[in-house]
């Protein structure tokens, strides 16, 4: 029952406190004061603009499990309900038990807490506003009438009942989001259990509103807080908060608040466990989805959205008084301190702060890279200022611009409009694919993409030979002047572009069309460059041209198989001929090489003949000075050289000669076998 009703978390404790009077269980009681924040129309609202559609989705649905486990486990588990006093009901006319909404339950902390619906306590409570009847006789019968009350209770009742706690929780997310730093979750208390324990144990004592702790757990999440932690903060804290607690303690008893408590305790950290696999399995990151549900919506939309909203948040919290919640913190204070804030200092204060924000709001600061320029109702006082503080005069009076002057800018020619959201992402998705599976360069598969793609007007180029030729480009440039840059050019990239595209074409018309489709490439880069900037230094522009790049540089599609085909014959054309010049090269080399290797042959045999003959006359020099010494000995030595040489294989004896020798005798003997061939 509780999740179409529109109640806040105010608002549904009185009713539930009231449905139990009436005869609910004590587990269908504690069901409605969970289910009922989680699913209202604000808190549905507010998580969509806030977070993103899983965590919409996500959250009632959790809510709802969470309050129907509560709510069984209530009944099975807790102690009977205490009986009701006198002062928690009254007999109406059939004996009935009737609750009082305007009942003043006393909570632990001993302040009043005002049960009429919502955050306006106030004002007489009437629960029949929202079940008004649209059909039947009368005024609230017609279309007019019920669009009336649509129109009453979406833009009066509904802002009435959250304006406050709306209002906190943003200033508080703005806290959040402004004073922790980037990674204060990181590592521990970013995921996983623990971050999960300390978001209940922030939850269970403190009053959340369901609309309140929306923008706050969506700044905690941008921090690196988990999405199950945010979870368990969206919703043990509408359900748990010591006013709550105490209320139900008295009506349901210490054991049923606890069993309650131990229920959404568990309950919560299941479904955060179970959101955080979720966002793992999709690979989404909340950093990046949460607050880009509306990126659809125009920007000008959006800002006058949230003028309309912040208008209708002054007017409710204008007409309605300060919760009583509220209240009670400032008299705790002022019993403690002695500080007693009234409406008129409250005021006086927030006066004073809202000065001292106007005053403060002079200081800027001007980041590395940048120039600031200080302005006095719209003249230039100041054009060079450095990084660091600076103090301006407040608004309207005086304003500053920061000119990023050293970070270097892009434009591209000729390529083709991005698609939509959806298809980039498919393209995106399609060329991570390609990239990973091919081992082409990245420069490569661009260029492959982008030949794939339609070429704009603006990518056809005239040449010199009246050729057309499909040309994209991209040029970077940066800021020269900061003061010519901001105030002498109404569209600076506009003026890049056109300068840039007029000295292009300026360029490849003087040129044939072979020249700038194949070698003349940097030549157009370079000529490019100089004209574009000696223009942009006649207007006086401020900018400074870096480079340009051609990336993509081929005829027209008609014509295009053409022209590849004449660059494939032109290259056929040098290879054959750098092929023949490494055949005639190489020849020349060989026949080079084989001429020294004769020379130096011819060389060698030189010396040695040389060297052979100056040995053998001094072989023959030495015989001859031996032969002279010992004449009788040589010509011995001679004369049985030339027997050996004259008579080979036969057999000699040697004997002395006549004169010599007296008287010999010579055996003739036949030797024996072996001794025979040896011989």
């Amino acid at each position: 029952m509780g999740a179409p009703l529109p109640l806040c978390s105010c608002g549904v404790l009185p009713t539930a406190v009231g449905l139990h009077k009436q005869g609910a269980t004590p587990g269908a009681t504690v069901a409605f004061l969970v289910a009922t924040p989680e699913t209202g129309a604000d808190s549905i609202s507010l998580t969509y603009a806030l977070t993103d559609p899983l965590m919409t989705v996500y959250r009632p649905i959790a809510g709802v499990l969470t309050a129907i486990a509560a709510g069984i486990l209530t009944n099975f588990f807790g102690a009977t309900p205490r009986p009701l006093g006198a002062s928690d009901e009254r007999p109406n006319g059939d004996n009935n038990p009737v609750h009082e909404h305007g009942h003043t339950h006393e909570n632990g902390h001993g302040h009043a807490l005002d049960h009429a619906h919502g955050h306006d306590h106030g004002r007489e409570p009437d629960h029949s506003r929202h079940i008004s009847p649209v059909i039947g006789g009368g005024p609230a019968g017609t279309v007019l009438g019920a669009a009336r009350q649509v129109v009453r209770y979406g833009f009066g009742e509904l802002f009435d009942d959250v304006a406050w706690w709306l209002v906190l929780g943003l200033v508080l997310s703005a806290i959040v989001e402004v004073a922790l730093p980037a990674d204060v979750f990181q590592g521990l208390w970013g995921g996983g259990l623990a971050s999960m324990l300390l978001m209940l144990l922030l939850s269970i004592p403190l009053y959340t509103c369901a609309s309140s702790s929306t923008p706050i757990a969506a700044a905690l999440a941008l921090k690196g807080l988990s999405p199950g932690a945010a979870l368990v903060f969206l919703i043990a804290g509408p359900a748990t908060n010591i006013g709550s607690l105490v209320v139900l303690f008295k009506v349901l008893g210490a054991r049923a608040v606890a069993v309650y408590l131990a229920a959404v305790a568990a309950m919560t950290l299941a479904a955060g466990f179970a959101l955080n696999l979720l966002y793992r399995f999709w690979g989404l990151d909340p950093r990046a989805s949460f607050g880009t549900a509306g990126e659809f919506v125009p920007a000008s939309i959006k800002t006058a959205g949230a003028v309309v909203l912040a208008g209708l948040l002054v007017h409710s919290m204008w007409r309605t008084r300060v919760p009583d919640e509220w209240i009670w913190v400032r008299n705790r204070i002022a019993s403690g301190t002695g500080f007693f804030v009234s409406s008129r200092g409250l005021a006086s204060a927030t006066a004073i702060f809202a000065l001292m924000l106007w005053l403060g709001s002079g200081f800027f600061t001007v980041g590395p890279g940048e120039v600031g320029v200080k302005l006095r109702f719209g003249r230039v006082i100041a054009s060079d200022l450095q990084p660091g503080l600076h103090f301006r005069l407040a608004w309207p009076f005086e304003s500053h611009r920061l000119i990023a002057q050293t970070s270097v800018r892009r434009l591209e020619f000729g390529m083709p409009k991005p698609p939509p959201r959806a298809e980039a992402a498919d393209a995106r998705s399609r060329d991570r694919r390609a990239l990973a599976a091919s081992p082409a360069s990245n420069d490569g598969m661009a260029r492959a993409t982008l030949a794939k793609e339609p070429a704009p007007q603006d990518a056809s180029l005239l040449t010199g030979d009246n050729n057309l030729i499909d040309l994209r480009s991209a040029v970077q440039y940066r800021v020269k002047s900061a003061l010519a840059y901001e105030y002498n050019l109404a569209e600076p990239d506009a003026l890049v572009r056109s300068t840039i595209l007029a000295a292009l074409r300026d360029v490849v018309a003087a040129r044939a069309i072979d020249a700038v489709y194949t070698t003349a490439r940097e030549q157009i880069e370079r000529a490019t460059v100089d004209t574009a900037q000696a223009m942009l230094d006649r207007y006086r522009a401020g900018i400074e041209i870096l480079s340009i790049r051609l990336l993509y540089v081929h005829p027209p599609d008609a014509v295009h198989d053409a022209f590849r085909d004449v660059a494939s014959a032109q290259e056929d054309k040098l290879r054959t001929i750098n092929l023949a010049s490494v055949f005639s090269v190489e020849k020349i080399n060989k026949a080079k090489g084989e001429a020294a290797a004769m020379t130096e042959a011819a060389m060698a045999s030189k010396e040695q003949r040389i060297a052979a003959a100056t040995s053998d006359a001094h072989a023959f020099a030495l015989r001859l000075e031996a032969y002279k010494r010992a004449p009788e000995l040589t010509k011995f030595r001679l004369q049985i050289e030339t027997l050996e040489d004259v008579l080979p294989g036969v057999r000699k004896f040697v004997r002395p000669g006549s004169g010599d020798v007296k008287d010999i005798d010579m055996w003739l003997l036949r030797p024996p076998f072996k001794e025979a061939q040896d011989d």
